[in-house]
């Protein structure tokens, strides 16, 4: 652990008044945080060891912008709103992290805060957290599922089109023959999922992988099964049926089922090869342990799953705050009407025409700021 404060380091002043928040009490309630539910008591006391409580009036600023996060806060009691460029975005309350996302990506600008009711919360400091998470796997695990979960929400609520683990730039050119560990290596590391890993973390992927191949209409897995392997697609394109949203298609290097092997979560669509389909499955046991190994590809892995949660909200509320498609009369019979207008709307540039996006629905996921 560092030495420095974390008072000192925040730029803050420690409370004057004893913590009524004891270790025990810190542990039990660290125990209600969706990435913590299924830590140890060991991996809970760690955690509760680098935590302290904080306490902030309404109207305080929790989270000042323009500076990097040194701390981010777990929300106990209370509430406290979250702001982009001074624009308001989201309500946290109780069992929500604020600033979290911000020091995993270490977002230079930081984050801000303001607490809206009287906020009882605990304070951990990043450095600590990040020592915690080299020292104890299942605590960084626990963080990768629940940033797994949260992008599985966002991308339901986004319509399910909108994949987080992204393919390739372009595809490669691979021969017609199994890969051999070499080529599986290249693949991989031109993939953006596993571009982040070193060259061990690498091998192993690779010896761990085996080549598939599927023909159109096959079914890889339907909605409600367990997710015990991912596919990272080589050629072709994967059909994802999501219930009650539209269809949409992963092609070239992207993982595909990723999020939920992470997360440990039932699959969230029907997935079903569009057409011919070569692919390299990867177990998640040993990806797990993959991780586990090499840790410093664990923390890319979560700093890459923070920052796609940071960029698929700003996608999110960019879209919300567009506005309306602009509306004119239909002509009148005989009048010359603009070919631009359908059915009375305007579609401006397409991005309001059939086949776009649908709007983000009003459930919340799991949240973390």
């Amino acid at each position: 652990m560092r030495a420095e404060s974390r008072a000192t380091r925040a730029g803050v002043v420690a409370p004057a008044a004893a913590d009524v928040v004891g270790p025990v009490q810190r542990a039990l309630i660290l125990k209600t945080f969706p990435g913590f539910a299924a830590l140890g008591s060991a991996e809970i006391a760690t955690l509760a060891a680098i935590s302290s409580e904080r306490r902030f009036e309404a109207g305080e600023v929790i989270l000042e912008p323009g500076r990097p996060v040194l701390a981010f806060y777990l929300i106990v009691e209370g509430e406290a709103e979250m702001f982009s460029r001074g624009v308001y975005t989201e309500t946290f309350g109780p069992r929500t992290s604020i600033g979290g996302l911000a020091a995993l990506t270490r977002d230079p600008g930081g984050a801000h805060a303001v607490a809206t009711k009287d906020v009882l919360a605990l304070e951990v400091d990043t450095d600590d957290m990040e020592d915690v998470f080299e020292d104890q796997f299942l605590v960084l695990l626990g963080v990768l599922r629940a940033l797994s979960r949260t992008l599985i929400d966002l991308q339901r609520m986004g319509g399910g089109g909108a994949a987080v683990l992204g393919g390739s730039p372009e595809p490669s050119k691979l021969s017609r023959r199994p890969l051999t560990l070499v080529e599986r290596m290249f693949v991989l590391r031109n993939s953006t999922s596993f571009s982040d890993a070193g060259l061990d973390a690498l091998v192993d992927l690779a010896e761990d992988m085996r080549e598939l191949r599927f023909s159109a209409g096959d079914t890889l897995w339907t909605v409600g099964d367990a997710a015990p392997f991912s596919v990272l697609v080589l050629e072709g394109s994967i059909a994802c049926h999501p219930p009650d949203l539209p269809p949409f298609e992963l092609g070239h290097g992207f993982y595909v089922g990723g999020l939920e092997s992470t997360a440990n979560e039932p699959r969230w669509y029907t997935a079903r090869a569009a057409g011919d389909v070569r692919a390299l499955e990867l177990d998640t046991a040993a990806f797990i342990d993959v991780l586990e190994d090499h840790p410093e590809f664990a923390m890319a892995m979560m700093r890459s799953l923070a920052g796609g949660i940071a960029a698929f909200r700003d996608r999110m509320r960019e879209r919300a705050s567009r506005p309306p498609p602009r509306t004119r009369a239909l002509p009148e019979p005989g009048e010359q009407g603009d070919e631009a207008v359908v059915a009375g709307v305007e579609q401006d540039g397409g991005e309001e025409a059939a086949g776009a996006e649908p709007r983000p629905a009003e459930d919340e996921p799991e949240q973390s700021g």
